[in-house]
């Protein structure tokens, strides 16, 4: 694992979050294996081969730290009910597992990365593995008090869908840096926002309290979205070269190749010809045009923008230690 993505785990550690969830979190690592399953599984559907134990979840740390933040003033700390919070943080982090499962199933068949999970989700276990979650997700939306949750995740799946429809017209091309934040705001954003909307809803909170952490997980998500993205092209690793020959080969839309293409127009088809057919000397071609083009740097600039916007729609929640985690969460991002 590169230290960008090393980097983005570490933003959930307590110490720099300012509140400990671990044991919170580490019981969610049950309740996710236990909760994924139900009737209706496909055959040969294992949950636990998509949740693996210990690795940080920030969809589910968004239910909690949003459920906390927006307790109205004057409430009894803890008076929550635990039990349906867990469940919209499952639900949470099953939208988003699902959503990387229909990506693998049904994107394009060549990418090294897109083998090894095709290996993993054999068959049609892909597509009804995610729907499967999908609709465990629903489920677990439909238990909570607070019915406007089910019409929120509704509202998050209609994104989805038009985000994955708008990944596949992109996916081989070289798209245009907005249409890659377009699905980053179908994606991340949506489910983000719903994390954050969920937890608002369970806290009781008023209407301008709920639209604030909807806004501010809209802007987290596509500023997760693009500091994932500058991870898995790992500019400053150990072989930055064969990393980005790895990502060109899935031909996914990558916002910082799709700016840099924007200010290079020999890049798109270079990189396209990289996705085909692996080169090491025209990776490391790719790899010397994407930073001459000053990409990068651009979408660090776009990553601090979107990370500063979500701050901004911190200022309306009544200061607390959790609404400081989540501002942390962002500025980290920014840094």
């Amino acid at each position: 694992m590169g230290h960008r993505r090393r980097r983005l785990r570490s933003l959930l550690d307590p110490e720099v979050l300012g509140v400990d969830l671990i044991d919170a979190v580490r019981h969610l690592d049950g309740a996710l294996s236990d909760l994924a399953g139900g009737s209706g599984a496909p055959p040969g559907f294992d949950p636990r081969r998509f949740l693996a134990p210990g690795v940080p979840r920030v969809r589910p740390v968004l239910v909690l730290l949003s459920a906390r933040a927006a307790e109205p003033e004057g409430r009894e700390a803890g008076r929550l009910p635990d039990a349906a919070t867990e469940q919209l943080a499952v639900a949470a982090e099953l939208l988003h597992v699902a959503i990387l499962l229909h990506d693998a199933a049904l994107g394009r068949q060549g990418g090294r990365r897109r083998r090894a999970a095709r290996r993993l989700i054999t068959g049609a276990v892909g597509v009804l593995g995610g729907n499967h979650l999908t609709l465990r997700a629903l489920e677990l939306a439909r238990t909570s008090e607070a019915p406007e949750i089910v019409g929120d995740l509704l509202d998050a799946m209609r994104e989805i869908s038009e985000g994955h429809a708008l990944a596949q017209r992109l996916e081989g091309g070289t798209p245009a840096p907005d249409d890659v934040l377009g699905v980053a705001d179908g994606h991340s954003g949506a489910v983000f926002s719903f994390a954050c909307r969920a937890g608002a809803r369970l806290a009781g909170a008023d209407r301008p309290v709920i639209t604030a952490l909807g806004r501010y997980g809209r802007h987290a998500g596509i500023a997760w979205h693009i500091a994932e993205d500058l991870a898995s092209l790992d500019l400053d690793g150990d072989d930055p070269a064969t990393t980005v020959e790895d990502r060109a080969s899935d031909q996914r839309p990558s916002f910082t190749v799709s700016l840099a293409c924007s200010r290079d127009p020999k890049l798109g088809e270079a990189w396209h010809r990289l996705g085909q057919r692996p080169d090491p000397a025209l990776a490391r071609e790719v790899l010397a045009r994407i930073e001459a083009s000053g990409a990068p740097t651009a979408g660090r600039e776009a990553l601090t923008q979107e990370a500063w916007a979500a701050r901004r729609s911190l200022m309306t929640i009544r200061p607390s230690q959790h609404r400081e985690a989540l501002d942390r969460l962002v500025m980290g991002l920014a840094r």
